[in-house]
């Protein structure tokens, strides 16, 4: 997971981002947030909310969109608030590569018998809980 060198500091805060979806022919609104990486590149934050595409049905236009607007090495992570399937937030890493179904990689939370689990407990640590904080909103 990359590094965000000032979790406070967004490049974008949209908090009724469109994106469009092939997936019955429509689309939806999230709360986008994006913060550049300390490796130059992006990491967004995409926010379910209510809609008549998930955003989870729509991973392949959005991460189309958003490698479009912002260059460089980019992250994606799909946001789910507590109540929403779960009760506790929840975020997945989405791998969408043209040509190819897109892939879910589950970042937070996660069991302790996952192989990525203390790195991600870290990640979460020094940027990813304040990255999903009131304050970074």
């Amino acid at each position: 997971m990359p590094l965000i060198e000032d979790p406070l500091r967004l490049v974008t805060d949209d908090p009724a981002w469109t994106y469009t979806s092939t997936c019955a022919g429509s689309g939806g609104t999230a709360l986008l947030r994006v913060w550049r990486t300390a490796d130059g590149g992006h990491l967004a934050i995409v926010t379910e909310d209510v809609g008549p595409v998930s955003i989870t049905n729509a991973a392949e236009e959005i991460t189309a969109a958003l490698i479009s607007q912002y260059p460089g090495p980019l992250v994606t992570l799909e946001h789910y608030r507590a109540g929403d399937g779960a009760p506790h937030d929840r975020l997945d890493q989405v791998l969408a590569r043209p040509g190819r179904v897109p892939e879910w990689k589950a970042v937070w939370p996660i069991p302790p018998a996952n192989p990525n689990f203390e790195t991600h407990q870290h990640w979460m640590r020094e940027c990813g809980a304040t990255l999903l904080s009131p304050l970074a909103r």
